[in-house]
């Protein structure tokens, strides 16, 4: 499921209500929806989700990552045997 699919599931929950109850919602470890008067304002995810993204952005923006997917969408097209995503990125974060 995308990042947009589960924020648009996420449950939304007024500022106010939000406010008054913030350790509970915190407790359920989803991602929520705050709103003003029906309008949404800030979204909360759970830490681990938070550096989970980060991780994932970090890897987009590394060109050695970027230019091994790129030899292999091309190994693949060619019809030669590739490197599977998770090993790939497997190397890249040894590296690191």
């Amino acid at each position: 499921m995308t990042l947009a699919a589960i924020l648009l599931k996420a449950p939304h929950i007024g500022v106010r209500q939000f406010k008054a109850s913030l350790s509970k919602f915190l407790k359920i470890g989803n991602p929520l929806i705050i709103t003003d008067r029906g309008v949404p304002i800030e979204v909360v995810i759970p830490y681990a989700e938070a550096i989970e993204m980060v991780d994932l952005i970090d890897e987009a923006t590394d060109l050695e990552a970027l230019k091994a997917v790129a030899e292999g969408r091309e190994a693949i097209k060619a019809k030669r045997k590739g490197i599977s995503v998770l090993r790939l990125f497997s190397k890249a974060r040894k590296r690191v």
